[in-house]
């Protein structure tokens, strides 16, 4: 990520889409609670090593190692993410501080941490029980991702196969 829009996120703060966790002494909890809400809404970046006023304090530098390893094996485990997800931080360098970024982008399926279920509301992550609440979840989610629909009245014929990138390599 670029520096300029690291500072243009800085100075916005936190939203939907953007979240900033201190992490002093390592990942907490809701670091993965944040985790499962952006799956299930829209997706959205984490900064780790920012305090909640968009001061970057930084994480130490002798931990950025482990905290990585830590949050890949975290969100890898199917005991506390379900279904797991494949996420890659990235430390970031800014005004002499290492920041860790996580991307996360929105997925096609509702997510837990710890079979407790997550959504963002403008920047907070809220603990989602309703039944009803869960399935507008799905229903929202269907309505954003077309693989999950059935689409019975269409045809081979309908479709482009010029813009499928044929290769001729034995596939």
């Amino acid at each position: 990520m670029e520096q300029e829009r690291f500072k243009e996120i800085l100075e916005i703060g936190e939203t939907i889409r953007v979240e900033f966790k201190r992490c002093g002494n390592g990942i907490e909890s809701d670091t993965y609670e944040t985790v499962c809400s952006f799956l299930n809404r829209f997706g959205g970046d984490i900064f780790l090593g920012v305090t909640d006023s968009g001061r970057v304090v930084g994480v130490p530098e002798n931990s950025v190692s482990s905290m990585i390893k830590n949050f890949i094996s975290c969100v890898s485990n199917s005991d506390l993410i379900t279904p797991t997800v494949y996420l890659e931080p990235r430390p970031l360098l800014y005004e002499g501080k290492t920041v860790i970024h996580i991307h996360v982008n929105p997925s096609a399926e509702v997510h837990s941490y710890k079979k407790e279920i997550f959504d963002r509301v403008d920047d907070a992550d809220v603990h989602v029980t309703s039944t009803s609440q869960i399935a507008m979840m799905y229903i929202r989610k269907q309505s954003i991702f077309t693989e999950r629909k059935v689409f019975p009245y269409i045809k081979v014929e309908d479709l482009r196969l010029d813009l499928f990138d044929y290769q001729t390599n034995g596939c």
